[in-house]
């Protein structure tokens, strides 16, 4: 291969933290290509480094990182990364551009689309100000976009989480970059917007030439996409090569061992309906508006029982978090009630909502968000036990070090702080942090989307485990078919802020006529087919 077909070259970089006087390893010597043109993948669970290697060649982690190598972008000099002086705005934009995992968070939800995109244009000076219009909205129109003029002058908050993040690549794409860094760019993406931005970031490849570093936890996603697939296992590279001889004939035992997690997670069979009287929640003709022309939530009615796990299946944007933000009380109404065991708890304020805290329990979508970035792992989770008394300090201890093993927080990384962690482990923290004081009822709202496979599995059957054992109700919110099919009694599909069906769990919903949850269901379809096609030849 010839050096001039190379546009980004990664060599030998270490990356590891230093806690305690104990050093971490995150990346061991890494060293990777990507050739002109290329569509590669970086495949592994979550804590693998996958991301460290984002932010190491973006210059983007933080001041405890100790970072050594060296980059080569194009045919420039190389890049020291250890390098503390080096001037990372000579990277950032027109060479490496970041299209990062949650959207939302990296898009100012108190500005308006139009202003940022501005911001960005004039800072690379890429257009006039005359010009930056007719600029922007050629660039939507290019990647799709029906209403370019609409989407500029929405805040984030008013798109779905699909057009914040398509919002985010066509930025990313228009400073024209030399490698496009896409960090987990549909993890949190219902099936319909996963197609399109994976069809988008497909288009870009092809039409532009772009290169594109991609980074997933997904198999059928890294299958769909990739000319070639790196599967990195513990900070080092466990196999690499093209997606049919990667999948079709795995050499490492790491590689097949993920296959195999997401085969299981695929194969459960059919589970029976568990009714039971009275529902130990209940919602009735609920309505929630967030201005006079959005309303989120239209005459929702829906019944959770005792044991049952009960799943919202719906398009990011459709109003999912919306409800659940009202069960927890995060939100309030306008009309409607929400009864727990008969009493209406939707306008609880005070003392009366906190005695609520230990009876239900809710997952937030945006795991690192609900964290504190200045405890460690293991005072997160003990902080639901100190504000509702729970135990004698040894025993809170104890508990907490329970529920942190058995997500897959272990040893050192139950002393580290969110900032040093992933977001699969973050996420794996706030499972731990509901699921300690034994609720009643826990809401996980898109719980295990951050995860990797195996540890979907895993969480998955820990919740379905601990359910059976202390009789807890679920309701499992998710744009994930599969994990809904594999884990609940029941599934309500949401659309435009109502319910448009409810259906059985297991193959339920293959048995559905509704054109909407059709849609649903061909989406995954054609995703299952490329990865088996790709499993099989």
């Amino acid at each position: 291969m010839r050096n001039k077909d190379i546009i980004l070259n990664i060599n030998n970089l270490r990356v590891s933290y230093f806690q305690n006087r104990k050093e971490t390893a995150i990346l061991r010597n890494l060293t990777l290509n990507l050739i002109n043109g290329e569509f590669l993948t970086i495949l592994g669970e979550s804590g693998s480094g996958k991301s460290t290697i984002a932010k190491a060649i973006t210059g983007l982690l933080p001041p405890s990182a100790f970072v050594n190598g060296e980059m080569l972008i194009g045919q420039e000099s190389p890049i020291r990364l250890s390098d503390e002086r080096y001037d990372w705005r000579l990277v950032r934009g027109k060479k490496l551009a970041t299209i990062f995992q949650d959207a939302r968070q990296s898009l100012n939800p108190v500005v308006r689309i139009r202003r940022q995109f501005e911001e960005m244009l004039f800072c690379h000076q890429l257009a006039e100000p005359q010009n930056a219009e007719s600029h922007m909205a050629g660039i939507l129109e290019k990647l799709n976009f029906a209403d370019p003029k609409r989407v500029l002058d929405s805040y984030p908050f008013q798109l779905s989480g699909g057009m914040c993040q398509r919002i985010c690549i066509a930025m990313a794409v228009c400073l024209r970059p030399l490698v496009l860094v896409a960090d987990e760019p549909t993890s949190a993406l219902d099936t319909v917007s996963q197609r399109e931005v994976l069809a988008l970031l497909k288009k870009i490849q092809q039409d532009f030439k772009q290169s594109i570093l991609f980074i997933t936890h997904d198999i059928a996603v890294a299958s769909t996409v990739s000319n070639r697939i790196i599967v990195l296992n513990n900070g080092e590279i466990a196999e690499i090569g093209e997606p049919e001889k990667i999948f079709s004939n795995p050499q490492n035992t790491y590689t097949r061992n993920l296959i195999k997690a997401r085969n299981i997670l695929c194969t459960r069979q059919d589970i029976p309906d568990t009714h039971q009287k009275p529902p130990i929640l209940e919602i009735k003709t609920l309505e929630k508006n967030f201005s006079s022309k959005i309303q989120v939530l239209k005459n929702v009615n829906l019944s959770l029982y005792q044991k049952e796990i009960l799943g919202i299946l719906g398009q990011s944007g459709c109003g999912k978090s919306t409800l659940v933000r009202c069960i927890a009380g995060l939100e309030s109404p306008q009309k409607g009630e929400i009864l727990y065991n008969g009493r209406d708890i939707s306008r609880l304020k005070g003392s009366r909502r906190r005695e609520l805290c230990q009876h239900i329990q809710l997952i937030f979508q945006d795991a690192r968000a609900s964290l504190n970035p200045r405890y460690t792992a293991k005072q997160i989770v003990l902080e639901p036990l100190r504000y509702l008394k729970i135990g004698s300090p040894r025993n809170r201890q104890e508990l907490a070090c329970f529920y942190l093993n058995k997500v897959g927080i272990n040893g050192d990384m139950q002393n580290r702080r969110p900032p040093n962690l992933s977001t699969g482990q973050c996420q794996r923290i706030a499972i731990a942090r509901a699921l300690i004081v034994k609720p009643d009822v826990l809401i996980c709202d898109e719980a295990v989307s951050a995860l990797d496979m195996s540890l979907q599995g895993q969480i998955l059957e820990l919740l379905q485990r601990l359910q059976e054992q202390f009789g807890f109700s679920i309701l499992m919110i998710s744009h994930d078919i599969r994990i809904l099919r594999s884990l609940c009694h029941r599934i309500a599909v949401m659309s435009r802020g109502e319910f448009c069906e409810i259906c059985g769990g297991g193959n339920g919903l293959k048995k559905s006529k509704h054109p909407y949850t059709k849609l649903l269901l061909s989406c995954e379809e054609e995703l299952e087919e490329s990865y088996c096609s790709k499993l099989n030849s």
